[in-house]
Protein backbone atom coordinates (compact mmCIF):
# COMPACT_ATOMS: atom_id res chain seq x y z
CA UNK A 1 0.00 0.00 0.00
CA UNK A 2 2.71 2.62 0.73
CA UNK A 3 4.47 1.60 -2.33
CA UNK A 4 1.48 3.30 -4.14
CA UNK A 5 2.01 6.81 -5.70
CA UNK A 6 -0.59 8.06 -3.82
CA UNK A 7 1.82 7.60 -0.34
CA UNK A 8 4.83 9.83 -1.98
CA UNK A 9 5.87 13.48 -1.01
CA UNK A 10 2.98 15.00 1.35
CA UNK A 11 1.04 11.93 2.40
CA UNK A 12 3.67 10.36 3.90
CA UNK A 13 4.99 13.25 5.51
CA UNK A 14 1.51 13.14 6.93
CA UNK A 15 1.37 9.34 7.67
CA UNK A 16 5.04 9.51 9.88
CA UNK A 17 3.64 12.22 11.53
CA UNK A 18 1.14 10.09 13.07
CA UNK A 19 3.17 7.42 13.83
CA UNK A 20 4.91 9.96 16.10
CA UNK A 21 2.40 11.74 17.63
CA UNK A 22 0.60 7.94 17.91
CA UNK A 23 3.80 6.72 20.06
CA UNK A 24 3.81 9.91 22.13
CA UNK A 25 0.19 9.76 23.32
CA UNK A 26 0.41 6.03 24.06
CA UNK A 27 3.28 6.40 26.33
CA UNK A 28 1.76 9.71 28.03
CA UNK A 29 -0.77 7.19 28.81
CA UNK A 30 1.19 4.52 29.79
CA UNK A 31 3.08 7.11 31.93
CA UNK A 32 0.02 8.40 33.72
CA UNK A 33 -1.48 4.78 34.03
CA UNK A 34 2.16 3.59 35.02
CA UNK A 35 1.99 6.07 37.97
CA UNK A 36 -0.61 4.41 39.83
CA UNK A 37 0.87 1.46 39.88
CA UNK A 38 4.59 2.08 40.28
CA UNK A 39 3.96 4.67 43.25
CA UNK A 40 3.72 2.16 46.17
CA UNK A 41 6.62 -0.03 44.35
CA UNK A 42 10.26 0.19 44.76
CA UNK A 43 12.11 1.39 42.35
CA UNK A 44 14.49 -2.11 42.34
CA UNK A 45 11.50 -4.25 42.21
CA UNK A 46 9.86 -1.74 38.97
CA UNK A 47 13.26 -2.99 37.06
CA UNK A 48 13.16 -6.24 38.30
CA UNK A 49 9.65 -6.44 36.48
CA UNK A 50 11.28 -4.92 33.13
CA UNK A 51 14.02 -7.04 33.20
CA UNK A 52 11.91 -9.87 33.46
CA UNK A 53 9.57 -9.22 30.88
CA UNK A 54 12.70 -7.97 28.76
CA UNK A 55 14.29 -11.70 29.32
CA UNK A 56 11.28 -13.72 28.22
CA UNK A 57 10.66 -11.46 24.82
CA UNK A 58 14.70 -11.76 24.13
CA UNK A 59 13.94 -15.57 24.41
CA UNK A 60 11.25 -15.45 22.11
CA UNK A 61 12.55 -13.90 19.77
CA UNK A 62 15.48 -15.77 19.54
CA UNK A 63 13.05 -18.89 19.24
CA UNK A 64 14.27 -20.38 22.82
CA UNK A 65 10.87 -19.96 23.75
CA UNK A 66 7.17 -19.78 22.03
CA UNK A 67 4.61 -18.01 23.38
CA UNK A 68 1.96 -14.99 22.11
CA UNK A 69 1.74 -11.90 23.29
CA UNK A 70 -1.81 -10.07 23.38
CA UNK A 71 -2.09 -8.02 20.14
CA UNK A 72 -5.01 -6.51 18.12
CA UNK A 73 -4.84 -9.03 15.00
CA UNK A 74 -6.48 -6.48 12.44
CA UNK A 75 -4.89 -3.41 10.12
CA UNK A 76 -5.65 -0.38 10.28
CA UNK A 77 -8.99 -0.70 8.01
CA UNK A 78 -8.36 1.05 4.26
CA UNK A 79 -11.91 3.88 5.36
CA UNK A 80 -9.22 5.49 7.07
CA UNK A 81 -9.05 7.11 3.53
CA UNK A 82 -11.97 8.54 3.16
CA UNK A 83 -10.52 11.50 4.75
CA UNK A 84 -8.46 12.82 2.10
CA UNK A 85 -4.84 12.82 0.80
CA UNK A 86 -3.68 14.23 3.95
CA UNK A 87 -5.71 13.51 7.18
CA UNK A 88 -6.26 9.99 5.40
CA UNK A 89 -2.31 8.65 6.07
CA UNK A 90 -2.54 11.10 8.76
CA UNK A 91 -4.67 8.80 10.64
CA UNK A 92 -3.57 5.37 9.90
CA UNK A 93 -0.15 6.82 11.10
CA UNK A 94 -1.60 7.32 14.38
CA UNK A 95 -3.43 4.38 14.41
CA UNK A 96 -0.06 2.21 13.66
CA UNK A 97 1.73 4.67 16.03
CA UNK A 98 -0.51 3.75 19.06
CA UNK A 99 0.73 0.13 18.29
CA UNK A 100 -2.86 -0.74 19.71
CA UNK A 101 -4.91 -1.36 16.53
CA UNK A 102 -2.23 -3.45 14.07
CA UNK A 103 0.30 -6.03 14.06
CA UNK A 104 3.25 -5.89 16.02
CA UNK A 105 6.08 -7.67 14.56
CA UNK A 106 8.39 -7.67 17.59
CA UNK A 107 7.68 -8.05 21.19
CA UNK A 108 10.35 -5.13 22.01
CA UNK A 109 7.53 -2.94 22.24
CA UNK A 110 5.85 -4.60 24.77
CA UNK A 111 8.80 -4.42 27.28
CA UNK A 112 9.41 -0.48 26.18
CA UNK A 113 5.37 0.00 27.18
CA UNK A 114 6.45 -1.85 30.67
CA UNK A 115 9.74 -0.02 30.99
CA UNK A 116 7.66 3.10 29.99
CA UNK A 117 4.58 2.41 32.74
CA UNK A 118 6.98 1.22 35.60
CA UNK A 119 9.86 3.59 35.13
CA UNK A 120 9.77 6.76 32.62
CA UNK A 121 9.99 10.19 33.49
CA UNK A 122 7.13 11.73 31.40
CA UNK A 123 9.65 13.54 29.04
CA UNK A 124 11.92 9.93 28.93
CA UNK A 125 8.40 8.29 28.05
CA UNK A 126 7.63 10.74 25.45
CA UNK A 127 10.65 10.22 23.46
CA UNK A 128 10.23 6.71 23.93
CA UNK A 129 6.87 6.88 22.55
CA UNK A 130 8.38 8.84 19.56
CA UNK A 131 11.02 6.91 18.93
CA UNK A 132 8.42 3.93 18.62
CA UNK A 133 6.87 5.95 15.89
CA UNK A 134 10.16 6.93 14.24
CA UNK A 135 11.31 3.26 14.35
CA UNK A 136 7.84 2.18 12.55
CA UNK A 137 8.08 5.03 10.45
CA UNK A 138 11.42 4.03 8.64
CA UNK A 139 10.59 0.47 8.82
CA UNK A 140 7.29 1.65 6.75
CA UNK A 141 9.24 4.53 3.98
CA UNK A 142 11.73 2.11 3.94
CA UNK A 143 9.45 -0.24 1.87
CA UNK A 144 9.12 2.08 -0.68
CA UNK A 145 12.74 1.49 -2.07
CA UNK A 146 11.81 -2.27 -2.78
CA UNK A 147 9.41 -3.09 -5.42
CA UNK A 148 5.92 -4.64 -4.96
CA UNK A 149 6.36 -8.30 -5.23
CA UNK A 150 8.42 -8.98 -2.49
CA UNK A 151 11.55 -7.08 -2.39
CA UNK A 152 10.97 -6.47 1.10
CA UNK A 153 8.99 -9.54 2.36
CA UNK A 154 12.20 -11.07 0.97
CA UNK A 155 14.85 -9.30 2.53
CA UNK A 156 13.23 -9.72 5.80
CA UNK A 157 13.31 -13.53 5.94
CA UNK A 158 16.80 -13.78 4.52
CA UNK A 159 18.09 -11.38 7.21
CA UNK A 160 15.03 -12.25 10.07
CA UNK A 161 17.12 -14.02 12.58
CA UNK A 162 20.30 -11.20 12.31
CA UNK A 163 17.99 -8.41 12.50
CA UNK A 164 16.19 -10.17 15.76
CA UNK A 165 19.70 -9.87 17.15
CA UNK A 166 20.46 -6.28 16.07
CA UNK A 167 17.17 -5.19 16.92
CA UNK A 168 17.23 -6.44 20.64
CA UNK A 169 21.01 -5.74 21.33
CA UNK A 170 19.85 -1.48 20.33
CA UNK A 171 16.90 -2.07 22.53
CA UNK A 172 19.17 -3.88 25.67
CA UNK A 173 22.37 -1.83 25.57
CA UNK A 174 20.51 1.58 25.88
CA UNK A 175 17.89 0.15 28.52
CA UNK A 176 20.25 -1.23 30.66
CA UNK A 177 22.48 1.66 30.61
CA UNK A 178 19.43 3.64 32.19
CA UNK A 179 18.38 1.17 34.75
CA UNK A 180 22.75 0.91 35.85
CA UNK A 181 22.37 4.95 36.15
CA UNK A 182 19.00 5.35 37.90
CA UNK A 183 19.61 2.26 40.28
CA UNK A 184 22.74 3.91 41.26
CA UNK A 185 21.95 7.14 41.43
CA UNK A 186 23.95 8.52 39.50
CA UNK A 187 22.80 11.89 37.56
Amino acid sequence: MLSSPVWRGTPTLAFCAGLVCGGALTALVLTVAGSLLRAPLPALLCWVVVAAALGAVLLRETGVWSFRLPENRRLVPDTVFRLGRHLGPLQFGFEMGTGARTYLPSGLPYVAAIAVALTASLPAALCAGAGFGLGRALMTTANLRYDGESGWDGEWRAHGRELKLLTGAAFVVPLAAVAVTVLSGTP
